[in-house]
């Protein structure tokens, strides 16, 4: 795969970080080629769907998706989307100029990940099954590591700003040197670890975290 782009979308990166609620279904309307989604056990309003403001709805079924442009309390409307019964669809309560400023961070957070990969030849190589959830996680985090979301969230002090810094700069470096080797068929020295996730509320607890990290 080329070295390019971003990992993952604005939805992912609103749903990692609790940024916007996703709400996700089937169509239960019994019929084919509705022009709006029909779920009778959902409430639509209630939930924070709003027509006009650029929230996208998804036929995951079909692979299709467009703006939400009318809602009641069971049926969304999208732009150029259809529905047969039984078909998946996604949400995200985030608004168009939301999901564009998100994606404009995932792209300048991918680039950190495009030089670790290219340093180590992964860019021209098949990824391995899990490699790119994990590389997903990866573009989510940087994102929100340096920057700050246009809706408020994640809201993170500067202490755990810089401990998932340091997680990514470990992460990056596992890449290039081929600690974590991300092409199928090949494995690396190391795994992926999420050190940063473990707290130590008591002194017991801080040097138990300190052979962890090392036995790893």
């Amino acid at each position: 795969m080329a070295c390019s782009g971003r990992y993952a979308e604005a939805w992912q990166f609103a749903a990692f970080w609790c940024v916007g609620n996703v709400i996700t279904g089937a169509d239960d309307s019994g019929g084919a080629a509705n022009v709006f989604l029909t779920d009778s056990v959902m409430d639509f309003t209630r939930s924070g769907v709003k027509a006009n403001q650029g929230m996208m709805l998804y036929n995951t079924t079909q692979n299709t998706s467009g703006a939400v442009t009318a809602v009641t309390l069971t049926t969304i409307t999208a732009t150029g989307v259809t529905w047969d019964d039984g078909d998946a669809y996604r949400i995200t309560m985030i608004t168009a100029a939301e999901r564009s400023t998100i994606e404009h961070y995932l792209n300048i957070a991918a680039s950190d990940i495009h030089a670790a990969m290219a340093a180590s030849g992964a860019c021209d190589c098949v990824l391995a099954s899990w490699a790119t959830g994990y590389l997903e996680k990866l573009n989510i985090i940087d994102a929100a590591a340096y920057y700050t979301c246009p809706c408020g969230a994640p809201s993170m002090s500067d202490e755990r700003k810089g401990a998932l810094l340091d997680w990514m700069s470990q992460q990056l470096l596992n890449i290039r040197t081929g600690a974590i080797e991300l092409c199928h068929g090949h494995t690396g020295s190391d795994f992926p670890a999420i050190g940063w996730a473990e707290q130590s509320l008591t002194d017991f607890n801080a040097a138990k975290i300190i052979v962890n990290a090392g036995m790893r």
